[in-house]
């Protein structure tokens, strides 16, 4: 392939990278927007149930309203105030919240107002709690994304590479508290703005309403309705964060690689606005790079992104990547991200430098021979799965190599090119064992907030599950000794609880799982540990109570979920401590079939 010299291509391989990075931002807009969908109908039923107790005549006065609690109520709101209190220690919420639920548990007079004000604003804690995760995921990822990705393209069309430092953890931490915008706020800054504005705003409201005597209709569709607007803020702040933070790893990576001017690439459609159409084509010196004036965003919701641009095309790659003795090397035309990211970006935790002159890319054959027999089939089984993106698919093949060998093994035997019906259905993933397909969403599950590539991994165990045993039905089912194990692990793990916490009573070393398994890292054990209990013992991820009473449901979901664990170190370990045995025969039955 002769070397790229149209300016047009550049504009346009970061203008198409910078859409999927887009794309991938958009996800987590998505997942926020069902969280906000959630706590509004939360809330709706709270103020509900509020009315209904004690409206008189559909409407409420403020004398009512602000009524201390009797004693039975005053117990109800202090148990659901230990609830909050248990589920924030284990979801590390605001702090300044923290105090204030534990002085209100505290409480012995207090008014229905105030303890409705209290749950309206444990549900807006959460969404912001939860939006925090989302941005500072999305952020990390779009920045790591667009760094490796523009040094990817900028090599790949020069038609020559170098080495590079890997990105380390203090880097992106750095860049992520850097304020970017005039008011000096970091995104962390901005969600608890937001949070305080939705709070201050419904609270406000909510006594007006019942000053004017508004009816229970209006009041909850109002309040319902100032969720809806702080949803859009949400939205705004992901995605215009996200465009920061690629913005500033491709300025990083320019930097890195030498280029000393760039250009300015807009979106024309009928949403490009006056100010980005007057700014795309527009070339400055990397020193003038600066967001909001010379380099995107521009505006909240912008979607332009950055080229690199080259007033002298000729002989430039090998001016910047000329060996020792003169000579250079060629990228092959057909060099994927992943090959060229595994083969030049070193890890070596000391965080960006230029490149070192002399570094070459090999032939894209070498890279090819680096991965083991099983790495190269799930590569291809993966870019055979209709709607797959790269960022998706660099994500899977990220955590497939770091996955046990068993692990691969198993994929590799069992799942062939063509094992995903759809991966941009709606709804609940799953796997059909009567068309021997999964039926998943790719964007849902590059941004899952319980890892990139958690539904992937599980869904394809059930699909090892079934595929693997040879006299038909599941290999899970195919010895009485793991689900024995399951049983056993859990008994083991209560009795544990019990001795550690001198209970009685097995329902309350329930509470205190149920409570320990909180959080997303826990999904697994959560699901595990309510399939045992009757979902006594869950967290707060799981299946419904009802799913449990089919047989065999237990086996195959623990299958599905140590299949996972075998691409998560973290998981594993968790595996590992609530259900060893269990571990011990799902991977004697791996090994058994592979």
């Amino acid at each position: 392939m002769a070397r790229q010299t149209n300016g047009a291509y550049w504009a346009q391989r970061m203008k198409n990278m910078e859409d999927a990075l887009k794309d991938q931002a958009y996800s987590y807009v998505e997942n926020m927007e069902a969280q906000f969908a959630a706590a509004q109908a939360e809330i709706e039923k709270q103020l509900a149930a509020w009315y209904q107790r004690l409206a008189d005549n559909n409407e409420i006065s403020l004398a009512e309203a602000k009524r201390l609690l009797g004693k039975d109520e005053l117990a109800e709101f202090h148990w659901t105030v230990q609830e909050y209190i248990k589920y924030g220690q284990q979801n590390a919420l605001d702090g300044a919240w923290m105090k204030q639920l534990e002085n209100a548990s505290a409480k012995v007079h207090i008014s229905r107002l105030d303890a409705l004000k209290l749950q309206l604003q444990q549900q807006a804690e959460l969404l912001y709690a939860n939006q925090l995760d989302f941005v500072d995921q999305a952020a990390r990822q779009i920045y790591e994304g667009s760094y490796y990705h523009t040094a990817f393209e900028v090599q790949r069309g020069l038609g020559v590479g170098w080495s590079m430092q890997a990105i380390n953890e203090a880097t992106i931490a750095k860049v992520l508290s850097r304020p970017w915008t005039t008011d000096n706020q970091t995104f962390r800054d901005r969600c608890w703005t937001n949070k305080q504005s939705l709070v201050n705003s419904v609270n406000t409201q909510l006594t007006q309403m019942i000053v004017r005597g508004d009816s229970p209709d209006k009041a909850i569709a109002a309040i319902s309705k100032q969720f809806g607007v702080s949803r859009a803020k949400a939205g705004r702040l992901i995605m215009t964060e996200s465009a920061y933070f690629s913005s500033a790893a491709q300025k990083d990576c320019f930097n890195a690689l030498g280029v000393e001017k760039y250009k300015v690439v807009a979106s024309f459609d009928k949403y490009t606005c006056d100010l980005c159409g007057a700014m795309d084509g527009q070339v400055f010196k990397m020193s003038d790079y600066q967001v909001g004036v010379t380099a995107p965003p521009f505006h909240p919701w912008c979607r332009c992104c950055t080229c690199p641009y080259f007033e002298d095309q000729a002989n430039i790659g090998e001016r910047w990547t000329r060996n020792p003795d003169g000579s250079t090397t060629k990228i092959p035309p057909d060099t994927s991200f992943a090959e060229w990211k595994k083969q030049f970006v070193q890890a070596t935790g000391k965080g960006l430098t230029p490149p070192a002159a002399g570094g070459t890319i090999p032939a894209s054959k070498k890279a090819a021979s680096s991965k083991t027999a099983d790495q190269q089939h799930f590569a291809k089984a993966v870019k055979g799965m209709p709607g797959m993106t790269q960022a998706y698919s660099d994500a899977l093949e990220n955590r497939f190599a770091s996955g046990t060998q068993a692990g691969q093994r198993a994929f590799a035997k069992f799942v062939p090119v063509g094992s995903v019906a759809d991966g941009a259905a709606k709804g609940t993933a799953f796997f059909s064992s009567r068309t021997q397909k999964v039926t998943m969403n790719f964007a849902d599950d590059l941004a899952n907030v319980r890892g990139p590539g958690t539904t992937f991994f599980h869904e394809h165990g059930h699909y090892i599950d079934f595929v693997s045993s040879s006299g038909g039905g599941w290999t899970s089912l195919s010895t009485p000794d793991f689900g024995t194990a399951l049983h056993s692990d859990f008994d083991a793990y209560v009795k544990a609880v019990m001795g550690k916490h001198s209970l009685t009573k097995r329902t309350d070393a329930y509470s205190l799982i149920s409570t320990e398994v909180m959080g997303n890292k826990y999904n697994a054990v959560s699901d595990l540990m309510g399939g045992l209990s009757g979902n006594r013992a869950r967290g707060n991820w799981g299946h419904k109570r009802s799913y449990w009473s089919t047989k065999g449901a237990l086996e195959q979901e623990a299958f599905a979920h140590m299949y996972e664990a075998q691409f998560s170190a973290d998981k594993y370990a968790l595996m590992q401590k609530y259900f060893p045995s269990a571990l011990a025969e799902f991977e004697k039955l791996l090994k058994g079939v592979i």
